[in-house]
This record gives C-alpha cells, sequence and structure tokens, in this order.
C-alpha cells in the first residue's frame, strides 16, 4: 500500500535551520554576560528537543533553572526577529515536496520550534503553501516524542497514521512516528542526529530527499 500523506519535521530535516540557532544563541549568551560562544559542531548537539532544552544543555542546566530560562526566553525572543536569516532548504527538498503536491499527497509540518517562529520560517523560505497543516507545542500539544502533533495533522489531513509516514532527523522525531503508527518512519541522514541504532530496526534510513517518492509509487530521480 502506498502513503498517501507525509509529515515533516522542520529544523534539520526540511531546513538547515544551524546557522541561524547557532547566531542567535550566541546573541543570547552575549547579552546575558556569558563569556563564550558556540561554533557550529559545538551547536549541533543541543539541537532538536526545543529551544528550552536547548538552554539547558548549552548552560549545562536543568531545565527549569532561572539561568535556563532566561537563556531560553531571550533566545526565543531573538529567533522570532530572526527566524531565517541564513538557513536555506536542504537539497532536493523543495523540487521533493512540489512534487508530492502536485500529485495530491497531502503534507504536514510538526517542529518544537515557537509557532511565530515556524509560520515566519515557512513564509520566508516558501514553503508554506505546500502545506495543509503545521503545528508546534505552543499550539497546545504535547512535544514530540509524544505523538500528539502527528495524530492531529492526521486528522485535519483526513489521512489515518498507517498511509502518513514521518520524516525527521532526530530520536524525537522517530519515536513520534513509531509511537503513532505511521505507514514508515523515516531519517533523514542530512540532519543534526545521526540515526538511533536502537532504532535501525524500526525506521528506513535516506540520503536524499527524492528517495521518498517510491512509497507515493512515484519515480525516484535524484
Amino acid at each position: 500500500m502506498n502513503a498517501r500523506a507525509a509529515i515533516f519535521d522542520l529544523d534539520g530535516t526540511l531546513v538547515d535551520a544551524l546557522p541561524d540557532i547557532r547566531a542567535n544563541v550566541n546573541m543570547a549568551l552575549q547579552e546575558l554576560g556569558y563569556d563564550f560562544q558556540l561554533s557550529s559542531d559545538q551547536t549541533r548537539p543541543h539541537v532538536g528537543g526545543g529551544a528550552q532544552k536547548l538552554a539547558a544543555s548549552v548552560l549545562g542546566k536543568a531545565m527549569d533553572d532561572p539561568e535556563t530560562m532566561a537563556l531560553y526566553h531571550r533566545f526565543t525572543q531573538i529567533y522570532v526577529q530572526h527566524p531565517a536569516d541564513f538557513g536555506r532548504p536542504f537539497p532536493g527538498v523543495m523540487e521533493t515536496l512540489q512534487t508530492l503536491n502536485h500529485a495530491g499527497v497531502k503534507l504536514a509540518c510538526v517542529t518544537a520550534k515557537p509557532t511565530v517562529a515556524r509560520i515566519k520560517v515557512l513564509e520566508i523560505l516558501d514553503i508554506i503553501p505546500l502545506f495543509s497543516h503545521a503545528l508546534s507545542p505552543e499550539d497546545g500539544y504535547a512535544k514530540k516524542p509524544a505523538p500528539d502533533m502527528l495524530l492531529a495533522c492526521c486528522e485535519v489531513m483526513g489521512v489515518p497514521t498507517n498511509e502518513t509516514i514521518m520524516v525527521g532527523d532526530t530520536r524525537f522525531d522517530l519515536e513520534a512516528g513509531i509511537a503513532a503508527g505511521c505507514h514508515t518512519t523515516v531519517h533523514i541522514s542530512h540532519g543534526y542526529q545521526p540515526l538511533p541504532e536502537d532504532l535501525r530496526d524500526q525506521v528506513t534510513a535516506i540520503d536524499h530527499f527524492s528517495q521518498l517518492l517510491p512509497t507515493f509509487g512515484l519515480p525516484h530521480s535524484e
């Protein structure tokens, strides 16, 4: 059975947001008086679980520590103003999304990114017209790996989860897809986290976005 819908993570899956995340967290760190800055390689391990988790990880503090919360709030304030100064879609993303859209495949996006920043990124990069729905935890849903946002998107799209694929680059994305009972859960290698060994037998690994097309009965061409 071919899939009829696809749900995508945003940062690290559709868009290389690492340059923007790095620039914005470094600006927040500087404004708050910290005496260190992060390189791209130092930023990468902190990405994938949302802004509050990123702040806690960067500082080595608890999620509810006052310093974590201060960095989290300043980072998100800056991010809303500079959501896509440097980030761009990964190779093959736009072509694949357009092909799927033209074939009548329903598309959605679920991300840990704050709602305002998510909307701005999708608008700036001209991706938003391709999606039926997009959600962030701020919209009232549990964060991934909970399947709640995926289930809500499937309801809006009118396609059951067993006919929907989930595409992401982190454990949070993959576990959400598995928990939702998706047709296929896909790990894309261009993202920010390697495929976890313990999930290798439960997901499909791809290296280029166009490799998604056969899942929908469409020809694959890079």
